[in-house]
């Protein structure tokens, strides 16, 4: 105790309080570029670790994978049949499909689903287990860029009639054949947990095969794990994947990034991949769905492997070798996946970084927030302003009011889909401080300033522990908010007038990620970002949407308001309160 009261009294002495007061807006513009410095060092050696098996029992490619060159006529036939069915209905084709399976001992029905196409399932019960644990084997009809998987359901189906005449299987195989790899499958997924009357057990994982075309080789394998809402499968899962693919002698791609320039294995190398992976993970549900993202909130492992190149030295028995070598090591497990870790960042293949390394860099983002909250609190001549007053009362219930309007917005928006009106209603009040001549009383526009800030602070300190991603990203592309300026009337010239605008315009959610899903996500072109906020909120269950609306949108409207023109309030020397 007498060390702090040392420590305390020499703070005094130096007068370091109001220094660091005075200090709070650049102390937040600090934390923020911490917060990016702190990430971008992760990729240096030393900062990052090297994948591991932590489940001993899987044993990834311990084993010799037997599905070979003996299985290419099988798997070519189910192609040649599949090709011709290509003019058949949905409802045909599954009948057909059907048909093969039950002739290997497979259980089959078809859910049937009017918006989003019928699935096509069947259950291969395991004769060494007690049907309460299954693997997923899927394969949509169309992957993720549309184009037709055939070679994907051929492998499948393949691999199916391959698996049926092993004994060695604990857990029972569910091979599932949807419309396309997002709607359709996320609707089965639901389906099965709550409808269904074929089951085959708590589901452990889900390999999902995506090799379009009729090309009987291909050139690497890229493997896909985000999933839904920050969530992403046990890293034993992908690294089972990864380890198995290089074995088989296959490159491995991770994020889009080409094989030679994961090769170089350099700083530079493994940023560009980090960078690429938190921005796919945090457009993840928006962006393409590869069908692992289905299985995001239900406790399912997914990883989806997708075949690249027309040419190569690898044909494509050598790709259904990853699947069968990964449902040997999944079937070696006597409990879920749990041993490795759920929240990651990968730098190569073989590279990652966990949780306790990059989860400060979203931290000092958050403090940058509660900073500038804390700055429009007391650096002002409003600071003695009491709890009670009304000024704090009106920034309060205006925070209430905001919230509740975000709310039916975000409603109104996923039932009429009118990007153009966001836009245009986005950049009008981002104008406010040029288009409208109201006054408002300035403590009021301080006190709305620091509520929304601190209400942003706490969002992404909620946040950043579910979604990392989405937090890091909001709250970096939010930050230019926090350099709006509220001045007194005599002070406010049409140069800060214009510059707050700019920062306005530049931090508000909708305008925000229409630029960056131009600058970075070639996938999402124009408005389609936005309608497909909507669809994945509604086919996938993705938050993203809401959290933009419900947490982000409230803070932006209440500094929008705080630019207004201000009017200084008088403070009576007698009651000592503000009029």
């Amino acid at each position: 105790m007498s060390l702090i009261g040392k420590l305390h009294r020499r703070v005094i002495d130096l007068g370091l309080v109001p220094k660091i007061v005075a200090a709070l807006p650049l102390l937040s513009m600090l934390f923020a570029v911490v917060s990016v410095g702190w990430l971008a060092l992760l990729p240096l050696e030393g900062r990052y670790r090297r994948t591991y098996i932590s489940e001993n029992a899987l044993l990834p490619s311990q084993a010799y994978s037997y599905f070979r060159e003996t299985e290419w006529n099988t798997l070519r036939g189910y192609r040649t049949q599949i090709e011709r069915l290509a003019n058949s209905t949905s409802r045909e084709r599954n009948e057909e499909v059907a048909g093969w399976l039950r002739e290997f001992g497979v259980k089959t029905a078809i859910y049937q689903d009017e918006k989003h196409g019928d699935t096509l399932y069947g259950v291969l019960h395991a004769q060494r287990g007690d049907g309460t644990e299954a693997v997923i084997l899927a394969a949509p009809w169309t992957n993720a860029d549309g184009m037709v998987n055939l070679s994907g359901v051929s492998i499948g189906i393949a691999l199916t009639r391959f698996f049926s005449r092993w004994p060695v299987w604990s857990k029972n195989i569910i091979v599932v054949l949807s419309e396309n790899p997002k709607g359709s499958m996320r609707s089965w997924v639901e389906a099965y947990h709550t409808s269904l009357d074929l089951t085959g057990g708590s589901i452990e994982a889900a390999v999902v095969l995506d090799y379009p075309g009729v090309n009987d080789y291909f050139d690497h394998v890229e493997i896909h794990y985000d999933g839904l809402n920050g969530e992403e499968p046990n890293l034993d899962l992908v690294n089972i994947a990864i380890s198995i693919t290089e074995h088989e002698g296959m490159k491995v791609s991770l994020h889009g990034v080409s094989c030679d320039k994961i090769s170089d294995n350099d700083f530079w190398s493994r940023l560009l991949i980090m960078l690429t992976g938190i921005k796919n993970a945090a457009l993840s549900g928006l962006r393409k769905v590869n069908g692992n993202e289905a299985f995001s909130g239900w406790r399912i492992q997914a990883v989806t492997l997708k075949a690249h190149g027309t040419e190569g030295r690898h044909d494509v028995t050598t790709f259904g070798r990853i699947p069968e070598a990964m449902f040997r090591s999944i079937n070696n497990l006597l409990e879920k996946f749990h041993q490795s870790f759920f929240f990651y960042i990968l730098l190569a293949p073989r590279y990652f970084v966990s949780i306790s390394s990059y989860l400060p860099c979203a931290v000092t983002l958050s403090i940058s927030f509660a900073l500038a909250s804390l700055d429009a609190m007391i650096n002002n001549n409003y600071k003695k302003l009491p709890l009670s007053s009304t000024y704090n009362l009106l920034s309060l219930s205006m925070w209430c009011i905001s919230l509740l309007g975000c709310f039916g917005i975000a409603q109104l928006f996923l039932r009429f889909d009118a990007p153009t009106i966001l836009i245009s209603f986005s950049a009008l009040i981002s104008f406010l401080p040029l288009l409208l001549k109201k006054k408002i009383a300035e403590p009021l526009a301080y006190r709305l300033k620091s509520v929304a800030f601190l209400f942003f602070s706490l969002v992404l300190t909620s946040l950043l522990m579910v979604n990392f991603f989405l937090a890091f990203a909001m709250g970096l592309t939010a930050f230019p908010m926090t350099l709006v300026r509220t001045s007194s009337l005599n002070n406010y010239s049409l140069r800060i007038k214009l510059k707050n605008s700019i920062l306005l315009l530049l931090s508000n959610p909708f305008i925000a990620s229409y630029i960056f899903c131009q600058c970075f996500e070639p996938d999402l072109p124009g408005f389609t970002v936005f309608t497909e906020f909507a669809t994945a909120w509604k086919e996938l269950g993705c938050w993203t949407w809401f959290v933009i609306c419900i947490g982000w949108l409230p803070s932006w409207l209440m500094v929008a308001l705080s630019t207004l023109n201000t009017q200084p309030a008088q403070l009576d020397d007698r009651k000592k309160k503000f009029q």
